[in-house]
């Protein structure tokens, strides 16, 4: 591996954090052969076996106390502080997505339609180089409990850790998390100043019945295509004549299916969507105003909707004063232009469901090197980010729960 220098570039950590620059600075390189390796053999969720069972390895190899099979193939790993205290939970994502790898860099995926294209190899990584860091210094105070997800990207391994009592023995007191993203530049972290960060993401399929018939004969049949276009014409007045214009909702058609010939009118036409909401009480009425658009446009042309609604993932609540926690301790290791406020994203991340249940931040980490190689969107097939990033990420998760033990009360 090529010598790596990042940590050249920043001097207010230096300055400000000697030790923590130099231990980060000693462990660096091996955090990065570790993404690598992580990135050449991706994993879908919940078939995390390889990455969870290098997660357990290293975590025991450091002390820890691990638990293996959590939310079926998610690892925690715990270490306890000498004196008892608050519960800090870090979380990192393990699992990759179904799509080819077309990044020209040798530790490519080996494994055809699997790739880490959101950097889940980077958050699982990252976490990693700050349970080393911890296990080197131990802790005065306090627990830290690391979890390690499975099955982010279909929205369920955050619940199944939670169901498996995940947040239990010990109880955590706080949840913090990252995500690396190439719209913010290496070296700069984007919070939002808003309650909700991500959005809830939600799904929806409707069959829309008619009866069918030949289609030189359209007034012999109950047509479910034309039906499905008033229903999805309709279904954009949810956004732009039923929300208010400062709350954030978006209603989007993914899939139409029906038909099997152009002559033909078809019995039925399935419609699937997506709805995207940051206020839970928003959320819950859109629910309501799709299954009324649906079903009242259908049977007024004469045909039946079936709804299959389903609630999947929570918005994102950021809470306030660890938001602070994390402004504070930005500043103290990188100064306060390191902070990048941005907007709420309407995409989904599972991290909701931990700050549903307990006080949560979710940051994203700027993995944009400037150079083409990082700036390729998240679920691009070419998405990569820039290493340097690793330093700011272990940096800013190693203190941020180091601050949150050190500054709260038992």
């Amino acid at each position: 591996m090529e010598t790596y220098e990042a940590l050249s570039s920043f001097e207010n950590l230096k300055t400000s954090y000697p030790d923590l620059y130099n231990q980060i600075n000693s462990i660096i390189k091996e955090v990065i052969a570790l993404r690598r390796d992580l990135r050449k053999h991706p994993e879908l969720a919940f078939e995390e076996t390889r990455t969870a069972q290098i997660v357990a390895t290293k975590l025991r190899d450091w002390g820890y106390q691990v638990t293996e099979g959590v939310g079926k193939t998610g690892v925690v790993g715990i270490l306890k502080g000498e004196k008892e205290g608050p519960v800090v939970g870090l979380r990192a994502d393990m699992d990759a997505l179904p799509m080819m790898d077309e990044i020209t860099a040798d530790y490519r995926s080996l494994t055809d339609h699997v790739a880490h294209t959101c950097g889940h190899d980077a958050h699982t990584s990252i976490l990693l180089g700050v349970a080393k860091i911890f296990a080197e210094r131990g802790l005065k105070k306090g627990t830290l409990k690391l979890v390690f997800q499975p099955a982010e990207e279909i929205g369920e391994g955050a619940a199944a850790m939670i169901a498996d009592g995940v947040l239990e023995n010990p109880k955590v007191d706080m949840m913090a998390g990252l995500h690396v993203h190439p719209t913010i530049e290496t070296g700069q972290f984007g919070i939002t100043e808003t309650e909700f960060s991500c959005a809830a993401m939600d799904l929806f399929e409707l069959e829309i019945k008619g009866n069918g018939g030949h289609a030189a004969h359209p007034h012999r049949t109950i047509d479910p295509v034309a039906i499905a276009a008033q229903v999805i014409t309709a279904l954009q007045q949810i956004v732009s004549r039923n929300t208010d214009p400062l709350d954030s909702v978006v209603v989007s058609i993914g899939q139409i299916h029906g038909g099997t010939k152009s002559t033909i009118i078809p019995d039925s036409v399935t419609l699937s969507g997506t709805v995207r909401t940051l206020n839970p009480v928003t959320r819950e009425a859109v629910a309501k105003k799709v299954r009324s658009i649906a079903t009242t446009i259908t049977e007024g042309l004469g045909g039946e909707c079936d709804v299959n609604y389903r609630f999947v993932t929570p918005s994102i609540k950021i809470d306030k004063v660890l938001r602070g926690l994390f402004e504070e301790t930005i500043t103290e290791l990188f100064t306060s232009d390191a902070i990048v406020y941005k907007n709420p994203s309407m995409g989904g991340e599972d991290f909701a469901y931990y700050s549903h249940e307990i006080p949560a931040v979710f940051f994203n980490l700027g993995t944009n090197g400037g150079n083409p190689e990082t700036a390729y969107s998240n679920h691009n097939s070419r998405f990569d980010v820039d290493e340097q990033a690793f330093v700011y990420g272990i940096a800013a998760l190693f203190q941020l729960a180091s601050n949150y033990l050190e500054r709260t009360d038992e």
